[in-house]
């Protein structure tokens, strides 16, 4: 059997409680009786009076007062945490818990007094709560919470004036309230005192008294309670409210925060407080670093040993405010439950029921975008744990604080916003005096980088398929390693934040390029970036590229900011544009004016388009002079679909052949839908065409097509009829100079080349021969009897027969031979890569078939023949070229003396 260790009485309204708690105790080996009413049980060791949360506690006590020793139990409320008054506690949660209550009570009521009167001064001295009496003006008792108040001994109080214990400034009025309650004059409410400590330190109580009349005149009985704490909570509550406004209408964070710990160790409780505070410009600023570290109540000593730690991380900083910790508006962390290494901060230096010095209390800065900050307090002055009660005026001073340091950072951000306004147009300003586009790109990269405080500013410009760097600038501290040099090509295709913003065709601002898969770590020291396209007519014409050091650099007003000085070098660059489009397109009608063939001033108008224009996909048709186009010259992928340089447009089909036909322009937003469209290239999407017209003549079409449907404007098609304009006017002064050359060296008569041309090849020829060692030979030839047909006939039918034997020797001839009219009937056939055996069967062949031609053409009662003289001239011959013709001549008249004499004879015969 279980030894037993004492008689219990369990006195409670609740039969089940009683029944529960009586069944705990005796499985513990105490002797239980159970009641309802105390004034019914019999004598105990122990009386437990469970009672409900909302029983007076006089009540309670005054139930045990028969009772050697007395428990009361407060069933609902916190558990293990005392009440006041000796033999009062909450209820424990655990069977052992009770079980070690009834232990601790038993052992206390074995060593106080037996007798009832005794007990109850005994409960008076532990009372939290002073109590004291006076009689005769002096005091004849106070119990231990007064002691420990007035920090003098209990000798050192009894038999003095009670007013000797407060300020002076009271003294007065206490003699004044203690004379009333003499004369039996009843105290409404307490009455409140500065009462002095024997070290000098003041606390604030409240005294309430009363008289008791007795043998010998009676006494004042009276209670003293200690409301310090309270009293500095009230005025907590009123500094905050009144500092509330001071807070918001100052303009300095630093002051602000400062005023906001000042305030919280003067008067909040705890003696020594420090601010951190995060970066408000971070999404979440939880997650973003700290950038100011303050602190007040602290040595010098302890400010620097917390400024040469680590701040804590933003994944420290989370699990501090994880509701675990929550207590309150604040966050309480035991030392030892604390997420972290014991060396993180310093330790406090007071210690007490319910707080370690190395226990931390943080208090949140909530703003509008979530906590920015925290206050962490310690030290605390009562010597009492923290409550909600002290904790919830702090709160509210930090709430004040973060909504007047988020309204400094946003009137800041609106200040800087303005002065940045005034730096955009201060570039405005710049660019009226700006005369290149490279000079632009560098003065906005610049701009951006000054004014806006960023790292680095690159400008980079679409050409083609590429994106080109027209001007970047950095601040002076920036890695210059990092930097690329202006010029620097990149494809727009791959990966990047510019290639990005330039194929969404939209700003792209991220906040930690670490955690963006789209960024492409060219610069290790770069946080935060910002890439905003620049758009032009044909969409993006290039980007804005900003980085920052720090991360989330880019809010809203920056992203303002970049946006308008990405608006203010679209509208400068396509004023350069327009500026340099003249420029260009002067230079580029002196070029084609200088060009000596129709190939080489299409090429040059096809790259023109393509490098100056951005047109790739560009044709020139011309007119082919019996109503059809066809290719001159061809820039894009055409050629795969196998239209390339003398390919024919389909009669009537087409778009340019509309324009040729029609003599005007056509723009075609969407080829797609116009039924005059004839597929050459599967990806064009729209087209425009200008006609090439000079003095109203058709030269030809100029051809530009995109896959980009409503690619082309009306400023396209100024654009392009200027270039087809003076395109045109090319190709006609050069079709102009071709015939003047024409004329200049072809006999008018019969269309061969003339002496002059002959005397201008001749020499070159000749050298040509004995450069390669090469033969030639020279055919002189005259026709005859040819008077005869201009005597009989007439000049008119001698001309015709003229021309009809000078189309016989070109046929005769081989194409390299060139036959030439070298006076009235005498032809002279210049030969080169020719021997004398071979000229002589030319010669044989021309005669025969000029033995043919009296009678083809109606004259053949007329006899005509050639005479001939060949001279060929061997590579070894070093014969002059009148030698060489004096020799033809001599052979062509001894020829012809020969072919008379044959004549001759024939008519004997």
């Amino acid at each position: 059997m279980a030894k037993r260790r004492g008689e219990i009485l369990i006195i409670a309204d609740d039969a089940a409680r009683r029944a529960e708690v009586a069944s705990a105790l005796e499985r513990a080996g105490y002797r239980v009786g159970a009641e309802r009413s105390a004034k019914a049980g019999p004598q105990a060791d122990l009386a437990v009076r469970i009672v409900p949360a909302t029983l007076p506690l006089r009540d309670a006590l005054s139930t045990a007062a028969n009772a050697r020793g007395t428990l009361v139990v407060v069933d609902g409320a916190e558990p293990g945490k005392m009440l006041g008054l000796p033999g009062l506690s909450a209820m424990p949660d655990s069977d052992a818990g009770l079980v070690a209550l009834v232990r601790d009570a038993m052992a206390r009521s074995g060593e106080r007094p037996a007798t009832a009167k005794d007990r109850v001064l005994h409960l008076l001295d532990e009372a939290q709560i002073g109590v004291f009496e006076i009689e005769n003006g002096r005091l004849t008792y106070v119990n231990d919470h007064l002691v420990e108040v007035a920090k003098y001994s209990r000798d050192e109080l009894l038999a003095r004036d009670f007013v000797e214990f407060v300020a002076p400034r009271d003294a007065r009025r206490m003699r004044e309230c203690l004379a009333e309650r003499t004369r039996g004059i009843p105290a409404l409410r307490p009455t409140t005192y500065h009462f002095v400590a024997k070290d000098g330190e003041e606390r604030e109580v409240e005294v309430l008294a009363r008289w008791v009349p007795g043998d010998g005149g009676g006494r004042v009985e009276g209670t003293l309670r200690d409301v310090t704490a309270a009293s500095r909570l009230a005025r907590l509550h009123h500094i905050v409210l009144e500092l509330g406004g001071v807070i918001l209408a100052e303009q300095d964070i630093d002051r602000i925060l400062q005023l906001v710990l000042d305030t919280i160790s003067e008067y909040s409780g705890f003696r020594r407080a420090v601010l951190a505070l995060y970066d408000l410009a971070a999404p979440d600023p939880v997650e973003g670093a700290v950038t100011k570290m303050l602190y007040s109540g602290l040595s010098p000593e302890d400010e620097a040993a917390l400024a040469a730690q680590p701040s804590l991380t933003p994944e420290k900083r989370k699990l501090a405010f994880s509701d675990q910790y929550r207590l309150g508006a604040a966050y309480y962390v035991p030392h030892d439950r604390a997420p972290w290494a014991s060396d993180v901060g310093i330790s406090g230096t007071v210690s007490i029921a319910g707080w370690h010095p190395d226990d931390m209390l943080f208090i949140p800065l909530r703003g509008e975008n979530g906590i920015v900050g925290s206050i962490s307090v310690d030290d605390p002055v009562d010597q009492s744990a923290p409550t909600i009660e002290m904790i919830d005026p702090i709160a509210r001073l930090a709430s004040f604080a973060a909504l007047a340091v988020e309204r400094v950072v946003k009137w800041t951000e609106l200040r800087t916003q303005n002065e940045r306004l005034h730096g955009l147009s201060r570039l405005g300003d710049q660019i009226a005096k700006i005369q290149t586009v490279d000079e632009l790109c560098e003065a906005a990269a610049r701009r951006v980088c000054d004014d806006l405080g960023h790292d680095y500013t690159a400008v980079w410009l679409r050409e083609g398929d590429a994106l080109v760097l027209g001007g970047v600038a950095v601040r002076r501290s920036f890695p210059h390693q990092e930097v690329p040099a202006r010029g620097t090509r990149i494809p727009v295709e791959g990966k990047g934040l510019t290639r990005w913003a330039v194929r969404y065709m939209e700003p792209a601002v991220v906040d930690d390029v670490a955690q963006d898969g789209r960024y492409q770590p060219s610069r290790a020291s770069i946080r935060s970036m910002a890439a905003i396209p620049i758009f032009g007519r044909k969409g993006v014409r290039g980007v804005l590229d900003v980085e920052s050091r720090r991360q989330a650099a880019f809010g809203e007003p920056d992203q303002v900011a970049l946006s308008s000085m990405a608006s203010q070098l679209a509208v400068a660059l396509a004023a350069l544009s327009r500026r340099d489009a003249l420029s260009r397109l002067y230079a580029f009608g002196q070029r084609i004016s200088e060009s000596t063939t129709v190939s080489e001033i299409v090429a040059i108008a096809l790259d023109f388009l393509a490098e100056q224009f951005s047109y790739p996909l560009a044709t020139v048709f011309l007119d082919g002079r019996d109503g059809s186009l066809f290719v001159a010259g061809v820039r894009g992928p055409y050629s795969d679909h196998g239209m390339k340089e003398g390919w024919a447009v389909p009669p009537g089909r087409g778009i340019v052949s509309w324009v040729a036909r029609n003599r005007r322009f056509a723009l075609v937003n969407d080829v797609t839908t116009d039924p005059r469209y004839f597929e050459a290239l599967p990806t064009t999407r729209s087209e425009i065409a200008i006609p090439l017209l000079f003095a109203s003549k058709l030269v030809g079409v100029l051809n530009v097509e995109s896959p980009v449907v409503s690619y082309f404007d009306d400023e396209d098609r100024i654009v392009l009829e200027v270039i087809a304009s003076q395109l045109a006017t090319a190709l006609a002064n050069l079709d102009s100079q071709a015939s003047l050359r024409e004329q200049t060296v072809r006999d008018s008569l019969t269309g061969l080349f003339n002496r002059h041309y002959f005397n201008s090849i001749i020499a070159s020829e000749l050298a040509r021969a004995d450069r390669h060692a090469r033969p030639f030979a020279v055919m002189m030839i005259d026709v005859d009897n040819f008077r005869a047909v201009n005597n009989r006939f007439g000049h008119l039918r001698g001309d015709e027969i003229l021309r009809d034997i000078s189309r016989l020797l070109v046929e005769e001839v081989r194409a390299s031979d060139r036959v030439i009219r070298y006076g009235g009937d005498e032809f002279l056939v210049f030969m080169p890569d020719t021997s004398e055996e071979e000229a002589l069967q030319v010669a044989a062949r021309l005669r025969d078939q000029m033995a043919l031609l009296p009678r083809r053409v109606g004259v053949g009662d007329i006899p005509m023949g050639l005479s001939v003289g060949i001279y060929a001239r061997e590579p070894r011959d070093k014969r002059s070229l009148e030698s060489i013709l004096e020799e033809a001549d001599r052979r062509l008249y001894a020829d012809k003396r020969a072919r008379q004499v044959e004549r001759t004879d024939d008519d004997r015969r």
